[in-house]
């Protein structure tokens, strides 16, 4: 029977009887249907050429398939209790920097996968204020901290057990803004990062070379009192360590939104400033990273940055990855900043140029880079890349997705549509045929 730390069991003893007193669905957000600045471009207007318009539908493609493969290996390893050969792992990759062909990093997926069981059992007793049936989560968070307990200097285990608090933490934060957060789950919060700190103080991210615990120290910065005044330092920090992932950058450009810990100012500053550290990696395409998901989860944000920089940072992207993965990104991101350009434009009358750059943008991959439906991306990128809302059905996300890309697929296509023209997507390019 392994024995627990004071700390450990104080942490476990103050949190268990607060659990049902939450249950609390978290809001999504929807954007309206879009429509063309120059004519009547509307879905049902779209809806009788669709069937001209064809473009293969991935449902299941090779990244979501990888990244599930290394998820449920570290799943499996966790619930074997193979703890050695999914440490081993995790390392390995770690130290590698191996990544899926989108750049995923995938000791992070196995991170995520050793630590599912019991973040997901956390998450529904917090929806539905009890545990699921055969289901004790507190019981689920007191075996893991017997694991390390048992290998403290084990970096890898170390790193499941911080991110299985983190994850809980946000559990019960949510992510509503500060004003809005209750007594106890701010208190919960608190705790559950509290000690993922804990776990992670006495390791050195940069003198074990591990961007995973560099990303994890990052992650870290929404439970310290000031975290505005290490944000920067930390996130170059880990950028510097691991620069080919993108979703470092994104997460920075997320962190510096008001409604967090920076301003737009700051945001486009330091975009500018990662776009000239990371140059020879990705050209002007951090640029666009750092504003890729701000831009989505606050569109205020729009009235800052520079479109044709941003553009050109997606080019540059499109040279480097050529995979199918992130021409749907950027597709979606471009048409779902454009409509919200056109909003911005009709209600306030700024920036008319800005949806004509977006739209040209948005075409510009779709002609020269899509050949392929990711309808998941898609759904995604509709309710902003960030949003973590977890009570959306993946299948219902996936059919918002598929006809949204449909219909906005098909635009730049209208006129050929309409005379009766097929569109056809293949590898190698699009052909028009004429009827």
């Amino acid at each position: 029977m392994t024995r627990f730390s004071d700390k450990t069991s104080k942490f476990t003893e103050r949190f268990a009887p607060s659990l049902h007193s939450f249950a609390q669905k978290m809001p999504l957000s929807r954007k309206k249907d879009p429509a063309d600045d120059d004519a009547d471009q509307s879905p049902l207007r779209f809806h009788s050429h669709l069937d001209r318009l064809h473009i293969p539908i991935a449902d299941n493609t090779p990244e979501q398939e990888k990244c599930d493969e290394v998820q449920d290996r570290g799943l499996f390893l966790a619930r074997q209790e193979r703890w050695d050969e999914l440490s081993e792992a995790i390392r390995s990759y770690d130290t590698a920097r191996a990544a899926t062909a989108t750049g995923m990093p995938m000791a992070d997926l196995l991170l995520f996968g050793a630590r599912a069981d019991v973040v997901r059992a956390a998450e529904h007793s917090l929806l539905h204020g009890r545990p699921a049936k055969d289901s004790d989560f507190f019981s689920g968070v007191e075996a893991f901290e017997g694991v390390l307990m048992e290998d403290p200097e084990n970096y890898a285990l170390a790193l499941i057990v911080a991110h299985m608090h983190i994850d809980i933490g946000w559990a019960w934060r949510g992510a509503r803004a500060n004003t809005d957060i209750s007594d106890i789950n701010r208190e919960a919060f608190d705790a559950h990062f509290t000690r993922a700190a804990d776990i992670l103080r006495d390791f050195c991210a940069t003198g074990l070379q591990s961007p995973a615990l560099c990303a994890a120290r990052c992650a870290l910065l929404p439970g310290h009192s000031h975290p505005a005044s290490q944000l920067v330092r930390e996130f170059e920090g880990l950028i510097d360590l691991d620069p080919m992932n993108p979703r470092h950058m994104r997460s920075l450009g997320n962190y510096l939104l008001p409604r967090w810990y920076g301003d737009y100012a700051q945001l486009d500053l330091h975009a500018r400033r990662i776009a000239a550290r990371t140059y020879e990696n990705w050209g002007a395409g951090a640029y666009t990273w750092v504003w890729f998901d701000a831009l989505l989860v606050d569109p205020n944000g729009f009235g800052m940055i520079e479109a044709e920089y941003f553009l050109e940072g997606v080019y540059d992207i499109l040279r480097l990855r050529k995979d199918q993965h992130t021409a749907n990104l950027l597709a979606a991101h471009l048409f779902q900043s454009w409509q919200t350009a056109r909003q911005r434009y009709h209600e306030s009358g700024t920036q008319p140029e800005l949806a004509a750059t977006l739209k040209h943008g948005f075409e510009m991959v779709v002609r020269d880079h899509l050949r392929e439906v990711h309808p998941l991306v898609w759904g995604h990128a509709e309710i902003g890349f960030e949003n973590t809302a977890r009570i959306i059905s993946p299948d219902r996300l996936a059919q918002k997705g598929r006809e949204t890309a449909l219909y906005a697929v098909a635009i730049p296509f209208l006129n050929s549509l309409q005379t009766g023209q097929t569109v056809r997507f293949e590898r190698d390019g699009i052909t028009q045929i004429n009827p």
